[in-house]
């Protein structure tokens, strides 16, 4: 009977540097998309990415998606969000894909880490989103 080999976690892991998810309530996040007018949401979101919201057909699940994103790449650089600007981390959501762009300080402490790129995805279920992403 042939022995069945098990890869080393190192093989496993090997170019991930960091993982982060986030669980976010869409209904946590429609109060805030409510209370505040475009000129205070641009300190938690890129102008693309509220462009981008405002114009999808459930504007506060990608408004949660884009903050979940925010969250999952924070701790998936091991440092959270200190130092980081909310806005500096930018999603790009379409149907089936969810894309991580990083700007000023996020941009600097991903590549003090050695991150080059992102693989992210993300699901939504009862009102809530999560996200997962990996730092490559």
């Amino acid at each position: 009977m042939p022995t069945l080999k098990m890869p080393l976690e190192r093989e496993w892991t090997a170019g991930v540097k960091g993982i982060g998810i986030d669980i976010t309530p869409i209904h946590r996040i429609t109060r805030l998309i409510e209370r505040y007018d475009r000129e205070a949401l641009n300190f938690l979101f890129t102008p693309g990415e509220i462009d981008r919201c405002q114009s999808a057909s459930y504007p506060h699940q990608f408004y949660a998606l884009c903050f979940a994103t925010k969250e999952a790449v924070g701790k998936a650089l091991g440092t959270g969000l200190a130092g980081i600007d909310w806005n500096e981390i930018e999603a790009n959501i379409t149907c089936d894909h969810l894309t991580v762009h990083l700007h000023g300080q996020a941009s600097i402490q991903a590549k003090r880490r050695g991150v080059s790129g992102w693989l992210a995805t993300w699901c939504h279920w009862d009102n809530h989103v999560l996200v997962h992403v990996l730092a490559q």
